[in-house]
């Protein structure tokens, strides 16, 4: 084949048209953008969930402690009985001034309790004494906390167990899940 002009723009124009239909089809293999993302948190006073000691049981078990800048209830347990079963009926005030019905439970699994005793040694109850840890199921004990509405929770601490006074001092964090899911009328 002889190279003329008409042959070379018959094969530019033919590789630009691969070129093309490989490159303008929309197909890539990766992108990489930025996005700016802004989360804000509030101070347990002004936050959707509120959790604040019940007077006068929670006097006894909950303080109140502010580290780092955020605030902490802290479940103590000084002058506890041993080989007993302490009950602080509606210690923990629990308010939901959020806009939706959300079910409350304990997620004993993203705790930090090393040995298991949540829901066992200490167990977080509703006003009729149903626990509200979270058993086979995440949030299958949870109670309703309707929206602008706040429910009373029960602290039993149970040392009958030799060893439970001791083994207690190891959970550091009990977490709280709050999910529309977990609603019962949902």
């Amino acid at each position: 084949m002889k190279l003329n002009r008409r042959s070379v723009l018959f094969g530019l124009g033919t590789l630009s048209a691969s070129v093309g239909g490989i490159f303008g089809s929309g197909a890539f293999s990766s992108v990489e953008a930025t996005r700016t993302v802004e989360i804000n948190t509030a101070d347990d006073a002004s936050a959707i969930l509120t959790f604040e000691p019940n007077s006068p049981a929670g006097d006894n078990i909950i303080e109140t402690e502010t580290v780092s800048g955020s605030a902490l209830i802290k479940i103590k347990q000084s002058s506890l009985n041993e080989q007993a079963t302490t009950q602080f009926d509606g210690a923990l005030k629990v308010t939901n001034s959020g806009g939706q019905d959300i079910g409350l439970s304990v997620d004993p699994s993203q705790s930090d309790d090393t040995n298991n005793l949540i829901g066992s040694v200490l167990d977080i109850q509703d006003t009729n004494g149903n626990t509200i840890v979270d058993g086979t199921n995440a949030g299958d004990n949870a109670v309703d906390v309707n929206a602008t509405t706040s429910v009373d929770l029960t602290i039993e601490v149970d040392l009958r167990d030799a060893n439970s006074g001791s083994d207690i001092d190891t959970i550091n964090d009990i977490v709280f899940a709050a999910r529309e899911s977990d609603h019962s009328s949902v």
